[in-house]
Formats: structure tokens, C-alpha cells, sequence
């Protein structure tokens, strides 16, 4: 006569499977409806995120200029392309540290930001005093002592339009 029985080991599995998942299904419940508070909450950093995303933005095409020497383009950067200043010694800028310590804050009306970022400039710097050899070095694109140093290009932000604009921008020595 033969019996159908389930063999223990696969009742074993059988209960066991349904006992651990017992706690999943209910950790896995759809969770209560969010409050408008969280809805707010939500917006309020999609829109820190996208203004943090534009500032950086904006850093990248200041440094591509910067590295391409487009001064007349950098200028139109700037809230007041007047009062911008441009270092003339700063030949190049890259990142350092794949922007480890790189801050962006934004304020919390979204109309003005600050930014510390740590990169490394090329610097360079006539040789003086004017004579013979130096005057020769110039007309053939030398006559400067260039150098690297790391940094931290300090700037500020606003919003106009619907744009940010620079309002100011300072590199300071990195400390160590």
C-alpha cells in the first residue's frame, strides 16, 4: 500500500519557508499615506539639489574659461561684469580630490549661494627685472616661472532670473 506522504524534510522546509516569511510581509506593507509636511520637505530638496547642481555647473564653465583664457566670456559670468576681478596670474584650474571637501550651501530663500572649492592652479609670474635675456624669453612665450598650488576658490552666488551669476570669486591658500 502506498501512502502519500510528504516527507518530513520537505515539511521542514515547507514551515520554516512560511515562518520567515511571515515578518517580510509585513515589514513590506504599504506604508501610511505621507503627510504635506513630507511633501514639502521633498520639494524644498529637489530644488536645493537642482540649485546645487546649477551652482556646479556654473563652477565648470568658470573654470573651462579660465583654462581657455576667454576672459570677455568669463566676464559675462558675473551679476556685475564691472566689479568682476579676474586673477591674471591664474593660468589653469583642476580639481583636487575629486571634490571630497568641495561645499556648496545654499541659502534657504534659493537666491544666494557660497562655495568652497579646492582645486590646483597654475600660476604664473613675470620675471623681473626687465633686461635683454628676459625681453628674448618673452618674445619667444616664455619669460614667466610657472607653478602649481593648491588652493580654495572661495565664491559667491545669486540668483537673477532664474540664473545664478557670480558676485564674487577668490583664491585663497589651501591650509594644510
Amino acid at each position: 500500500m502506498k501512502t502519500k506522504a510528504v516527507s518530513t524534510r520537505r515539511r521542514f522546509f515547507w514551515q520554516a519557508g512560511a515562518l520567515l516569511s511571515a515578518p517580510l510581509a509585513v515589514s513590506a506593507a504599504p506604508a501610511p499615506e505621507r503627510n504635506a509636511d513630507a511633501g514639502e520637505a521633498l520639494q524644498e530638496r529637489v530644488a536645493t539639489l537642482e540649485d546645487v547642481n546649477a551652482v556646479r555647473a556654473l563652477q565648470q564653465t568658470y573654470a573651462r574659461l579660465v583654462n581657455a583664457r576667454e576672459h570677455e566670456q568669463l566676464v559675462a559670468l558675473f551679476a556685475d561684469p564691472a566689479a568682476a576681478k579676474i586673477d591674471e596670474t591664474v593660468s589653469s584650474i583642476s580639481a583636487d580630490a575629486f571634490g571630497a571637501d568641495d561645499v556648496i550651501e545654499i541659502a534657504s530663500d534659493h537666491a544666494s549661494a557660497i562655495a568652497r572649492i579646492h582645486c590646483v592652479v597654475q600660476v604664473a609670474t613675470d620675471i623681473g627685472p626687465s633686461c635683454t635675456l628676459v625681453e628674448m624669453a618673452r618674445q619667444q612665450g616664455e619669460g614667466v616661472i610657472k607653478r602649481s598650488e593648491r588652493r580654495v576658490l572661495e565664491s559667491a552666488y545669486v540668483k537673477e532670473g532664474g540664473a545664478w551669476k557670480i558676485t564674487h570669486a577668490v583664491y585663497r591658500l589651501q591650509r594644510a
